[in-house]
Order: structure tokens, then sequence, then C-alpha cells
């Protein structure tokens, strides 16, 4: 194109003002600098926009045209403007948040509800990952921003990930409403082995499993039986059907408190940490908004360098 956007403010207030004074004044511009605009704009398009009299500035046929498709595009222009503005804030494009099940739900749930009342406009999707694979959907791309739970420390190291710790829980055991364990006030894991205990299938995580069936040892706890299911859902929904009791991490309340009872366990020595891992190199803005929103983590923690534990991707 032989002009730009300034040619075409300068033609709209003259045409609008039909005097160029007036004209000139509103953009804040000399007059006979508005007059040299003017020109340059007729002699690209090869056409005479004005009609110039002595008394009287008027539109031509073509400049009357012109006007209307001149308006269009600086509206138009404005509206990119406003987009890249607002993208620029955070405030449009998309966000992929990953999720483990066991992810400590409050910092989780809480961020995504002010992220989506803060931005309402930009597309926020959900997907629930696998239990076990922590940075792996961040090397593949599948998501932006993952919020991850295992037992004990999530390992730092790798430049291109970063992590900030959000919470440390303690395994809760979720017994029937009314179990005869509720009436006790100190309850050891050894008090569990002549219970059924519903827990995930090693297929859900090995280490998970392995882990829990670990402290459980350290307990001298060894169950009189084990159901397996592959979620929390049905963990809870078991226990609240009277068939059986579980070791679960205190956030599991907010899944479920109907039927169920949540008791501590003195000796349920191995944490529950929760995280939200992301990539270093992003610099996506609505990532960024998004990581403002986030709690600053558990005391003394600080954003740093993370990596997967080896066995978990």
């Amino acid at each position: 194109m032989k002009f730009d956007l300034r040619h075409l403010e300068s033609f709209v207030a003259v045409a609008e003002e039909l005097h160029f004074g007036r004209a000139a004044a509103r953009l804040h511009l000399a007059q006979p600098a508005l007059s040299q605009q003017i020109l340059r704009l007729e002699s690209s398009l090869g056409v005479d926009l004005l009609v110039r009299e002595r008394r009287r500035t008027a539109l031509s046929d073509v400049g009357r045209l012109f006007l209307v498709e001149a308006r269009r595009t600086l509206e138009q222009a404005r509206a990119a403007e406003s987009v890249a503005e607002r993208a620029r804030r955070g405030e449009l494009g998309r966000l992929r948040v990953g999720y483990h099940p066991t992810a400590s739900s409050q910092p989780f749930l809480t961020a995504l509800s002010a992220f989506e009342r803060a931005v309402p406009d930009v597309e926020l999707s959900l997907r629930e990952l696998p239990m076990g694979v922590l940075g792996q959907p961040l090397h593949d791309d599948t998501v932006d921003v993952a919020f991850l739970s295992t037992l004990g420390d999530i390992d730092c190291g790798q430049p291109q990930l970063r992590m900030r710790t959000l919470a440390s829980e303690r395994f809760l055991l979720a017994a029937p409403t009314g179990h005869l364990l509720a009436r006790h006030d100190d309850i050891a894991l050894r008090d569990l082995k002549d219970e059924t205990l519903v827990m995930l299938g090693r297929d859900v995580c090995a280490f998970w499993h392995d882990d829990l069936l670990a402290m459980c040892a350290r307990g001298d706890c060894n169950p009189h039986s084990i159901r397996y299911v592959g979620g929390l859902g049905t963990q809870l929904t078991l226990v609240a059907a009277g068939l059986g009791v579980a070791l679960v991490q205190e956030s599991s309340k907010v899944v479920r408190s109907e039927g169920i009872d949540y008791l501590p366990v003195r000796d349920a020595d191995r944490p529950v940490i929760s995280a939200a891992m992301w990539r270093a190199t992003d610099t996506s803005p609505t990532l960024t908004r998004f990581l403002d929103l986030l709690p600053e983590g558990t005391p003394g923690q600080r954003d740093e360098d993370g990596s997967p534990r080896p066995r978990s991707d």
C-alpha cells in the first residue's frame, strides 16, 4: 500500500470537519502538514477525494465512497490493536491445564476459579493426567501447566522446567461413618491390620501403590485384604458403602464427605506433595497471568528448576 493509517486518519478528520483548520487542531497537527498528508493520499490513489473551493471544502463523489471504507479500516485497526493489547495482558488466548486427580484440590481449584473470573475470554481447557506422569506432558507440549502430586519430594534439576510447591498433605484414614475405629482418639497404622484396605491399583500408579504399602509395612500394618480401584472417586464410594477403609490425602474430604469419617493416623509419615510445573521457556502472557494467581507456595519454598523423578515418566 502507498499510504498508511495516518493518512486515513487525516482524511477522515477533514471529511468529518470539512475544514482543514479544525481537522488539524483535532489531530494536533500543523495545518500545512495535514494538507500535505491529504495530497499524498490523493496522489497515491490517483483521485481527488476533496473538492477545494475558496470558502468551503467538500467531499468528491469518490471521497464519499472512500470515507466509508476508511472509517471501516480504522475501526478494524483499532480492534486489532485492542486484541493485541489484551493478548499482551494475558486476557485473550488459551491455557491448557493438566492435573492429577490426587493434586491438592484447594490451591488447584482456587487458582482455576480466580483465573476464569479474572480473564473470562481466555479459553481454559482441562486434561486429567495419569498418575505417575509428571513432566512428560510439558515436554510433549500437550499442556501449558500441570498440577502434579506424588509421595515425598518432587526432585528439581532440569533447567527447562519450573516448579512451585503448593501443598504438603498428610494421609488420613477414610472410614465408613460410625466405624469402630472412629471411636478411638489415637489411630496407628497397625490398627488397620484387620481391615480391608481400598487403594489405587498398581496399574494406576506403581510408585504410589508401592510407597503406600511400604508406609503400612513400616507401621506394622499388613491389611487383612486389599480391594483395588482405578480412581479416588471409586475408592471413596466403596468406603462410604462399608466395603473397606482407605488411606487418602487430606484434600480428599473435598471430593466426598457424605458417609465417610476422616481420621488422623499418627504414624502415616509419607507426605503427599502437590506442585505446579511449567516450561521455563514459556513466555505466554496467559500462563504468566495464571501463575500470578497461584499461591506463593509452602513456607520456605520458591519457584525452582524442576524435573520429574526418573521413575515417574
